[in-house]
């Protein structure tokens, strides 16, 4: 009896180079790096517009109250001229004083002995408000100008301005 020795046919089986992985790992990291940055700017977009339309339904919910007041107001008591005030105050055809000013960063109305009521939402923050007479050739009209300038998080600041022709 012989004994033959088997041989066993053994392919070599092909594997990923250092290098390879190497160049496999920088494309990867890459693709990753820049799909991570999209996202955090899309989300920075996304804040910044929320931010956006937080200060324009403020700013417009402000306005239309000021406006409202000054159109019913019977007598205006400040601001008293044509210099910018960062009051108004007011008599409305109830016979009720309304003041209308920013405390804390907040456009906050006062009528009477009433609790204030905020006319600005919390993340909007009031920067500037002034209240003018108007003059020039116009002034006969007896107007106020109003200026309200509102900034809040990523957003810039916005600014509302209107004219309102008093009723009396």
């Amino acid at each position: 009896m012989t004994l033959k020795a088997k041989s066993y046919n053994l392919k070599a089986i092909r594997g990923f180079t250092l290098v390879e992985l190497i160049i496999y790992l920088a494309i990867v990291s890459a693709l990753a790096t820049s799909l991570i940055l999209w996202s955090l700017t899309v989300g920075d977009l996304g804040a910044r517009a929320r931010s956006g339309a937080e200060l324009n339904s403020s700013g417009r919910f402000a306005l239309a109250i000021i406006t409202r007041d000054i159109e019913q107001a019977v007598t205006v008591i400040s601001p008293a001229s044509a210099t910018p005030s960062p009051v108004l105050t007011l008599t409305n055809v109830l016979g009720e004083t309304v003041t209308i000013s920013v405390l804390s960063g907040q456009l906050i109305r006062a009528v009477a002995l009433g609790s204030p009521l905020p006319l600005t939402a919390s993340p909007a923050e009031v920067t500037n408000f002034t209240v003018a007479r108007t003059t020039g050739q116009w002034s006969a009209r007896n107007s106020l100008a109003v200026i309200l300038i509102l900034r809040a998080g990523l957003a810039p600041a916005r600014t509302f301005a209107t004219t309102v022709n008093l009723r009396h």
